[in-house]
């Protein structure tokens, strides 16, 4: 199966000239690609598919399924809280109507939604959890986030859509030396880290993305899982990777010198790996 090694900024750029939009039920879904094996990507907390384009794009011999999480982007928010089980229902429910796919692939808190559905009987025939939400976070960071959406979840208040922490964010994260992939990256999260349909939205997902981890969900996780985190993850410490696999025998293929966003930083060594779950 065919693999582009083009840099990621290009990578998402072949992506886009090739993306469609075709809905499945309320949910925007956007598509890639017309043959080949069918991946559903599931994008992380306040992303939308674009984060995904990178991983898609370097994969032309296969079709890419990427919807917007209901209530980000072009996707309505759900008529309940937009809490695990919630998302975790739509899942299903997305899945169900869209048919089977042959893997199925989620980064950060989208794979918290895929450990809460698979708890609630969903199964997928491969799954595949990059960056995967394994602890909970605690200390200062913890403290100072909480006051951030308890700050932004007021009436008048516009901290949640605020550039400047945006950008915080993103300098904080980005971990690669290289300043036009960094600049991409920065616009990226500028452009698609605030799409999202109502506060409500984001301060209900925050509340589902710090208070649980996959590892609480080990227990509904496929041994045949593949795991795969970047060596300099703050958001999902390597640590809690490995106590991830060993509680549920996945495998875990570790990326040196990248952190949480190994979809921007390293999107065809991602697809490589992908590629080979295909094969197996």
């Amino acid at each position: 199966m065919q693999v582009l090694k083009t840099p990621p900024q290009r990578l998402f750029h072949l992506a886009e000239l090739r993306l469609r939009r075709q809905d499945i039920g309320e949910t925007a879904t956007w598509h890639l690609g017309v043959a080949g094996p069918r991946i559903l990507y599931i994008h992380g907390f306040r992303g939308n598919h674009r984060g995904l384009l990178g991983i898609a794009g370097a994969l032309p011999e296969t079709r890419a399924i990427i919807p917007d999480l209901p209530g980000y982007s072009k996707t309505p928010p759900l008529g309940v809280e937009h809490d695990l089980e919630g998302y975790a229902r739509w899942l299903i429910d997305f899945n169900g109507e869209l048919g089977e796919v042959d893997l199925v692939v989620a980064h950060s808190f989208g794979t918290l939604v895929a450990a809460k559905a698979l708890s609630l009987g969903w199964q997928p025939s491969k799954l595949t959890l990059i960056n995967p939400i394994s602890s909970v976070a605690t200390g200062l960071g913890a403290r100072l986030a909480d006051h951030y959406y308890k700050l932004g979840a007021a009436q008048g208040s516009n901290l949640l859509s605020s550039q400047l922490v945006v950008r915080g964010m993103s300098v904080a994260l980005a971990k690669t030396k290289r300043p036009g992939l960094r600049s991409f990256i920065h616009r990226q999260h500028s452009d698609n880290f605030s799409q999202f349909n109502q506060k409500r939205v984001v301060v209900e997902g925050y509340r589902a993305a710090s208070g649980s981890s996959v590892l609480d969900m080990a227990q509904w996780i496929p041994s045949d899982t593949l795991l795969i985190a970047g060596d300099r993850d703050a958001v999902a410490p390597l640590e809690s990777q490995r106590k991830l696999s060993a509680a549920t025998g996945a495998r875990l293929t570790i990326l040196e010198g990248v952190g949480h966003l190994t979809h921007y930083e390293r999107p065809s060594e991602l697809a490589e790996l992908l590629a080979e779950e295909l094969r197996r």
